[in-house]
């Protein structure tokens, strides 16, 4: 699911580009992900960067539980769980003023762009992703710093987006009875009886 919103927004502001540069280019690539340690942006283009995922608390559901009948039986399953992720969009290039240009361009998509639905991206259904919700966020001087610390490389042109309203629930997972699970001895990895 996460590996699908981030290539649909890759995917989208590629093809921006291409309408906006003339250029049949992508402009738009993932990191290199054989050196990442310490983090090395690739030149000449603006990578999209993954740099939290956290839990949405503000659509969490209110009931802990929601219950659903399976096979006649009502039974209980964790509700869903929503994550935002945030996303650092770095563009490195030999030329600081077009590394400056592109990142624009950036900006102009997201605001034009804030929605991403299944009408407008049917990459989305595969997923069962309801939306994407993109949002600027701007982050204090000092939390900035802390940043790129811990990415262990010098600051580069880069703004960062927060993309909400991803739900994690699996339907397909055994559930599991406190009653029906059989003790099984560590060591031994043996049931009891």
């Amino acid at each position: 699911m996460i590996h699908t919103a981030l290539n649909i927004l890759k995917d989208k502001l590629n093809e921006y580009f291409r309408i906006k540069t003339g250029f049949d280019n992508d402009y738009i690539k993932f990191i290199d992900s054989s050196n990442n340690d310490p983090v090395s942006f690739t030149n000449n283009v603006i990578t999209p960067f993954l740099i939290n995922i956290s839990e949405d608390r503000k659509f969490r559901n209110a009931d802990p539980y929601r219950g659903v009948v399976n096979n006649g039986i009502k039974t209980q399953h964790n509700p869903e769980i929503r994550v935002e992720l945030l996303i650092l969009f770095v563009s490195k290039f030999r030329d600081y003023n077009e590394a400056l240009k592109l990142l624009s361009y950036v900006i102009k998509f997201f605001q034009a762009n804030r929605v991403f639905t299944p009408q407008n991206s049917p990459e989305l259904f595969e997923e069962d992703i309801e939306k994407l919700v993109v949002e600027l966020i701007t982050l204090p001087l000092e939390e900035q710093n802390q940043v790129w610390h811990s990415l262990n490389t010098s600051y580069l042109p880069s703004v960062l987006y927060k993309v909400r309203l991803l739900s994690f629930a699996d339907e397909e997972s055994i559930a599991f009875a406190d009653s029906e699970l059989a003790e099984i001895d560590i060591k031994t990895n043996q049931k009891k009886l």
